[in-house]
């Protein structure tokens, strides 16, 4: 089955709650939010897997000229910003309602309506990467989507410079420009059209502020296009641009994590001082290293999802020696999965912590390099590099919770 992208991801959010509730009104589910939460929880697998894959290739070649920009010094890089925190409107649960926040951003003469809020501000701060508002804008010029996404991406490591806040190379249905600022703040405007001749094109202004947070606006516009008559922009590239720059999104940075909070921050933090981290790659989600041991170098990596992301916390059947759950010094209950060949295949040495206050973390360490990828005198090792005792070590710290 293939994985879906973000923006398929985005239309369903969009259109699958309204088609199930046109067919089953008088349907009570269990949560007002069930679909969003499935969608959410899917996407966040899917991207899981791939940002694994992508920062382990990245990793593996960061690592082979001598370490990695981001932590090149040893220390705990820190994009904290001067931002302060202010009162906040939450809903049930947690959620912050972002549509405050949007409706100062946006031009005061049109309304928003069919608003949803993706932020939960009451789980541990690693869980808070990335925050989003979908809505509908309407003036007297007509309506369009509106999708704003206020992130922190750890700067210059190879995730964040494949993302759209960089223009890739010449394409022929997409328009970039990318312009660094005085104050160290980068403006990214993307123009891109589904297929040749189309009237509807996405408009995307990505914003990364001086403090290293990225807020991204995205619209569609009907604009004309060959052989078509096109109609009035709702909105214009510069209200886009303004909405980006909005300093009403300061609240919603500083409850996110900055870089020594997140996934890649605290992977770095926690390895134990016996096992040098020669390389890092990932973004606020997964983390991937490349650490030295007597034994050689070896991958380790870690992710973190909401605890509702995986329901089976016990070993699968009886396990048969290759899984077991434990007790993690702080009383944490975790499964280790021991590494083994299965039928050719590498399984690594993996731990999952099932953390009572809600992040479920994931460490694999000794993962082979994806099949055909080769970098010489990386992975000189055999077996996984590291113990269960030092994976159980790593997840038993407090810092997963910090709120």
């Amino acid at each position: 089955m293939a994985e879906l992208t973000d923006e398929e991801f985005e239309r369903c959010e969009r259109e699958l709650p309204g088609a199930l509730r046109a067919v089953g009104d008088t349907f009570r589910g269990p949560s007002p939010d069930l679909v969003g939460r499935g969608l959410a929880r899917g996407r966040q697998r899917s991207r899981i897997r791939a940002v694994r894959r992508a920062a382990i290739a990245g990793v593996l070649v960061a690592a082979s000229v001598g370490g990695w920009a981001v932590f090149g010094d040893g220390s705990e890089a820190s994009v904290s910003g001067p931002v302060a925190r202010t009162d906040v409107s939450t809903q049930p649960g947690g959620q912050r309602d972002l549509l405050p926040y949007l409706a100062k951003a946006v031009p005061p003469e049109g309304n928003l309506t069919n608003d949803e809020s993706r932020f939960d501000d009451g789980v541990p701060r690693v869980l808070r990467s990335q925050a989003s508002i979908s809505a509908t804008y309407s003036n007297g010029s007509g309506s369009s989507p509106l999708i704003v996404t206020v992130s922190r991406p750890v700067p210059g490591t190879g995730t964040d410079l494949a993302s759209d806040a960089y223009c890739p190379a010449a394409r022929a249905l997409l328009q970039c420009t990318r312009s660094a600022e005085p104050d160290g703040a980068a403006l990214t405007v993307r123009k891109a059209r589904k297929e040749e001749g189309s009237s509807e094109q996405e408009w995307r202004v990505l914003y990364t502020r001086p403090d290293a947070a990225r807020v991204d606006v995205r619209t569609i516009v009907a604009e004309p296009g060959p052989g078509s008559a096109g109609g009035a922009l709702v909105l214009s590239i510069e209200q886009i641009t303004a909405i980006a720059r909005s300093a009403v999104w300061d609240p919603v940075v500083a409850a996110q994590p900055a870089a020594d909070q997140q996934v890649l921050g605290l992977l770095r933090a926690l390895t134990p001082p016996e096992v040098r981290v020669v390389g890092v790659d990932g973004d606020a989600d997964v983390g991937v290293a490349v650490v030295e041991t007597d034994a050689g170098r070896f991958l380790l990596s870690a992710s973190v999802t909401s605890a509702s992301t995986d329901g089976r916390s016990d070993c699968p059947g009886k396990g048969n020696g290759t899984c077991e759950m434990v007790t993690l010094s702080d009383g944490t209950r975790a499964r280790v999965e021991h590494d083994r060949n299965t039928q050719g295949r590498i399984v690594p040495l993996a731990l999952t912590a099932f953390r009572a206050h809600g992040p479920q973390v994931r460490l694999e360490a000794g993962a082979p390099p994806p099949k055909g990828f080769s970098v010489p005198g990386e992975l000189r090792g055999s077996g996984s590099g590291l113990t269960a005792d030092q994976l159980m070590a790593i997840a038993a710290s407090p810092r997963w919770d910090a709120p």
